[in-house]
Parts: structure tokens; C-alpha cells; sequence
């Protein structure tokens, strides 16, 4: 499937036309498939159908083989962003707190497990 059908397919799920798209984008329809055809769309241009479409603008760019490369990822190679100074602290504190977010649902569930084991005991006696 080229990119126009792809767009086409998520723009009929938003009940949008094609041609609607096309006028967004102050371009004839003509003039949006050579573009799409010749792969020679400008980043704005892609942006405008990213926001338009409401899918991330990555999205144009990311491929099936790309999506297999990256998906044992834990993070996504995407998630980043260039333009926060504080991003590694971020980063890293959240990483900390999931870390300790883990510890502790591991903790509820060995104490459920000693709960639901006096709770059999209490029963049978």
C-alpha cells in the first residue's frame, strides 16, 4: 500500500475526503498526488497532514522493518526530546520510580499470595 492509500484509509476513518485534504493543504488534488507520487513533499507540508490526520509526523517516516528493529525497546527510539535541559534528569528519576513502582507491586503480590494462604487456612480449620 502506497502512502496515499494510506492516507486515504485513515482520512475516510475521520469522514474526510481526499480532495478536502488537498484544499487543507491550499494544493488541487493533482498537484497533492505528484507530490505524494514523487516522494518530493516538503517537511511542512508532511507536518500539516501529521496534524490534519492526527498521527505523529515520525509516522511518515517509520517503515515495517523499522518498527521490527525496534521493537524489543523498552523505550521508543523516537522519545526524544532535543530541546529539554532537564530530559536526562527526567529520564533518569522516572527510571528510578518505575524501578521502585516494580518493587513494590512485587511486594503486594507476595503479600496476596501470604493473605490468600491464611485465608485457605482459616477455612479448612
Amino acid at each position: 500500500m502506497n502512502l496515499k492509500n494510506k492516507i486515504e484509509k485513515l482520512l475516510a476513518t475521520q469522514n474526510h475526503t481526499y480532495k478536502e485534504l488537498a484544499e487543507h493543504l491550499h494544493l488541487n488534488e493533482e498537484q497533492l498526488d505528484h507530490a505524494l507520487e514523487t516522494k518530493t513533499l516538503e517537511v511542512r507540508t508532511l507536518e500539516l497532514i501529521s496534524k490534519e490526520l492526527r498521527i505523529p509526523l515520525y509516522s511518515f517516516f517509520r517503515d515495517q522493518e523499522t518498527l521490527h528493529t525496534y521493537a524489543g525497546l523498552k523505550e521508543p527510539y523516537y522519545n526524544v526530546n532535543i530541546w529539554s535541559d532537564q530530559e536526562l534528569k527526567y529520564k533518569s528519576e522516572i527510571t528510578v520510580l518505575n524501578d521502585e513502582i516494580a518493587r513494590l507491586n512485587n511486594e503486594v503480590s507476595k503479600r496476596d499470595l501470604i493473605i490468600d494462604a491464611l485465608e485457605s487456612q482459616l477455612k479448612s480449620n
